[in-house]
């Protein structure tokens, strides 16, 4: 019985008869599968991660991607930019040549300027005095944006009336509409405060006035909107005839001047209700906190 057993664990071990180590050593020098799936997944989510910089030349049409008109910067897959996007004409690659010819900033670049002087204008806000600290900072952020829009214009698209090249049909150009291209094409996101008023006529060579001259317009815009306000001289004299008398000339200017001011103030509060409704060139006028205000110069084209 012992030397049945003997011989066949010999038989199953060998001559030497190690099974355990026999065992051991099939373990240590087993050959490891190849991680094929492994390797074939994150290649494949690298394919999928790769995406390239486009800036849209046209609108797209329905079923492709919504929300993306003209003029704005996306992140696509490469595959979509090299076989549809860009042999289609709707967009080119975002390079800076590119940019140059098309009119525009490049997002990252201004992202990063805007970044840097954010810093410069907290580095000197923490040096400032406590008690002009809040004036400062309205200065220097009205001050940073106006340098940032001083060579930018934005560009809307609008279809027009067939009987009439230069006008808008159906649709116009409003507030909403300037701080929905702000916050698409330049990443400006104007808070609630902030109000737009537009100038509604057509400017002749915006292209080519200085800043001293857009300034010049939003002030003509400013007197204007008080000479509009004329209803003020009318409710004083209502004041008066309620009155039953004469009234006082230094009070009558006093009704006057609070009147006009509560309209002015009242105007402040909220955006303007103009309507483009004709293709051209425009200004208009951001109200930042403190009243400081920046020129915002659009242009309303044809579709």
């Amino acid at each position: 019985m012992a030397s049945a057993l003997s011989l066949s664990g010999m038989m199953s071990c060998g001559r030497r008869g190690r099974l355990a180590s026999f065992s051991v050593i099939t373990r240590k020098h087993q050959p490891q599968l190849p991680q094929w799936p492994q390797k074939l997944q994150h290649q494949q989510q690298l394919r999928h991660k790769h995406q390239v910089r486009v800036i849209v030349t046209r609108d797209l049409p329905e079923g492709q991607m919504r929300g993306v008109y003209a003029g704005e910067v996306h992140n696509v897959s490469a595959g979509y930019a090299r076989n549809y996007l860009v042999p289609k004409k709707y967009a080119v690659y975002a390079t800076t040549r590119n940019f140059e010819r098309c009119g525009l900033v490049d997002p990252a670049i201004a992202a990063r300027e805007e970044e840097k002087q954010a810093a410069a204008s907290a580095l000197l806000t923490a040096v400032d005095d406590d008690d002009d600290e809040e004036g400062n900072e309205d200065l220097r952020a009205a001050d940073v944006l106006r340098r940032y829009l001083r060579n930018k214009s934005l560009r809307i698209v609008r279809n027009v009336d067939p009987n009439m090249p230069v006008m808008c049909h159906p649709g116009h150009v409003n507030a909403r509409n300037l701080r929905e291209k702000l916050s698409r094409q330049l990443k400006i996101d104007l808070e609630e405060h902030e109000k737009i008023h537009i100038r509604n006529e057509p400017v002749v060579g915006l292209e080519e006035k200085g800043e001293a001259e857009l300034m010049k317009l939003l002030e003509e815009m400013m007197d204007g909107g008080k000479e509009k306000k004329g209803p003020a001289k009318e409710g004083a004299d209502a004041v008066e005839a309620r009155g039953g008398g004469s009234t006082d000339p230094a009070d009558q200017s006093s009704v006057e001047s609070a009147i006009s001011s509560v309209n002015g103030e009242e105007d402040l509060l909220k955006d303007c209700d103009v309507k483009v409704k004709q293709l051209g060139d425009y200004v208009a006028k951001i109200t930042l906190r403190g009243g400081y205000v920046v020129p915002l110069k659009f242009t309303v084209v044809r579709r």
